[in-house]
């Protein structure tokens, strides 16, 4: 708003301020008009840099920024993931359309799964690492899911969504589909035209998900596990909710269930993962195997010796065989013959843990009172036994299809806190080492699994192409690399001759002396000029 004042108007309607600084007329007195600039005004009047020619009343209050006021106790939108977050009540008219329009029974499982998809991903908020996570396991249940190229609706006006309803959207902007067609991805999904090699399996994808792909994505902790977990657990309670496939209820139960147990045995089998292969066992390979070495047998970054890894076997030894731990247990030991030493050590091989024991209240006495005269440096720790039994873990290699074991148990030596950490059912792959007294340990942990683990073949399909045909002819004695008659191929590529793809080089002198020979003086090595002086590489 602009603050000039007409000259007509009385100075007593005008502010000060204002007063004071419109321009005088000629025939103001000037000696008035100087002491009007030298009294100092009630405001700050100076003139502000950059605004000569505003009016010095309006330059001297510079304007402030409104800062936008936050509301009080405004609350995030829920994703639908919360701990206790449960789906808004269905009207009637909404119950009576799902039941009789978007799942009746009468509709094909097909339909009516893929718009559950759909519509689930409507109603709930993804993030990046959600996104991926339950894309990755709609691919293990053979939905595809991969992004609609030129597809979608973010190239869509408002003006061409008018007159469409929140379903039609939806179905615009869905990426979830089943393939119903044969095409360029009909292999990689599953195709309700092709029943004989998919079978609807809400369990097996479950657990398939959970041993294979959430290992893989997530870092090895309880929080990215659980948010896998829940993620799966969250979609399956909506399926059950709004009763899609009825004729799945108790599978989809069942895929609650193998939810649970992921939530129990993954945290435990990374933590019994990361102190695999303990005490007694470090200090038992380093004290009995041939190519045993001092870093196996440390504690606490310390590096102990033969003495110190001769007595943590002597005592582990003498305990378990002289109290009732392993013997009430059916737990039998060799008679005693010297220093433990490997009778047979077993390499590259899965085991499934059967039984575990745990060291009772007379094994800690007796561990108790050792201690005390060993201090607490070279403390012992308790030691149990679990009972594991070979078995052929199904991963996808072809080695593993048509591998067989032999039908045996084998007891091992383990550490209470290890043992505490375990779950009958837990698959490891180790090499262990069976001991004279008969009882083993284990030489390396290489890996582990928990009870429910399941290799889905969905899994090698993920990166797979269709083959394409290829126009260029295979090699053969007439034509070894395969090169097209008309010279298109490949095989005229490595069949040419590198002098014919040399760029041409100009041999003309330059003062004298020809490109590539000596250099001349005052002549840069490795480049020449032309007349006008402009460097060009050689």
């Amino acid at each position: 708003m602009s603050t000039y004042v007409n000259d007509s108007a009385s100075s007593v309607d005008v502010p000060a301020e204002v007063t004071a600084a419109r321009p005088c007329s000629d025939n103001d007195n000037a000696a008035a008009h100087d002491e009007e600039e030298t009294q100092p005004s009630d405001g700050d009047t100076s003139p502000v840099e950059g605004k000569e020619n505003m009016p010095l009343a309006e330059a001297a209050v510079p304007k402030k920024k409104k800062k936008s006021k936050k509301r009080k106790g405004q609350k995030k939108r829920p994703t639908g993931f919360e701990e206790y977050f449960c789906d808004p009540p269905m009207t009637p008219a909404e119950y009576e359309e799902e039941r009789k329009s978007i799942y009746p029974p009468s509709r094909p499982f097909v339909d009516r799964i893929e718009e559950c998809i759909q519509r689930y991903r409507a109603r709930r908020r993804f993030d990046c690492a959600k996104e991926n996570l339950f894309s990755r396991y709609l691919f293990l249940g053979g939905i595809d899911s991969t992004t609609r190229q030129f597809q979608g609706t973010a190239s869509l006006t408002s003006h061409d969504l008018d007159g469409l309803d929140k379903d039609e959207i939806r179905d615009i902007a869905a990426n979830d589909y089943v393939e119903r067609k044969p095409g360029m991805h009909a292999s990689r999904y599953y195709n309700p035209s092709q029943p004989e090699h998919w079978d609807v399996d809400f369990t097996g994808v479950a657990a398939g998900f959970f041993s294979e792909t959430l290992v893989r994505l997530t870092t090895p902790g309880a929080a990215d596990y659980a948010a896998g977990v829940d993620l799966v657990s969250n979609f399956l309670k909506y399926v059950d909710l709004h009763d899609v496939c009825p004729e799945y209820a108790e599978d989809i139960k069942n895929a609650q269930k193998v939810c649970q147990k992921a939530r129990e045995e993954l945290p435990l089998l990374v933590q019994a993962l990361l102190l695999l292969p303990g005490n007694f066992s470090s200090a038992a390979h380093f004290v009995t195997c041939e190519d045993g070495n001092e870093t196996a047998w440390a504690r606490e970054g310390e590096v102990m010796d033969e003495k110190a890894a001769r007595q943590n076997i002597g005592i582990v030894m003498s305990i378990l065989m002289s109290s009732k731990c392993g013997h009430e247990n059916g737990i039998r030991f060799e008679e005693l013959a010297g220093f433990p030493t490997v009778t047979k050590t077993i390499t590259q091989q899965a085991y499934e843990v059967v039984s575990i024991v745990l060291p009772n209240d007379e094994c800690h006495a007796k561990f108790k009172s050792i201690n005390k005269h060993l201090g607490d440096a070279n403390a012992i720790k308790p030691c149990g036994f679990f009972q594991v039994k070979p078995i052929v873990i199904r991963n996808g290699w072809e080695n593993t299809m048509h591998q067989t074991v032999e039908d045996v148990t084998y007891n091992l030596v383990m550490e209470e806190e290890i043992l505490a950490l375990m779950k009958v059912g837990f698959k490891l792959e180790m090499d262990i080492c069976l001991l004279n007294y008969g009882v083993g340990f284990i030489k390396k942990s290489l890996d582990g699994h928990p009870s429910f683990y399941e290799f889905l073949p969905q899994e090698l399909m993920w990166g797979y192409k269709e083959p394409a045909v290829n126009p260029r002819p295979g090699p053969s004695i007439h034509n070894p690399t395969g090169s097209f008659e008309g010279g298109d191929g490949m095989g005229d590529f490595l069949n040419a001759d590198p002098e014919d793809d040399a760029p041409e080089v100009d041999a003309s002198p330059v003062d004298g002396a020809p490109v590539g020979g000596a250099p001349i003086d005052d002549a840069p090595v490795g480049s020449a000029f032309d007349d006008d002086e402009v460097e060009w590489a050689l």
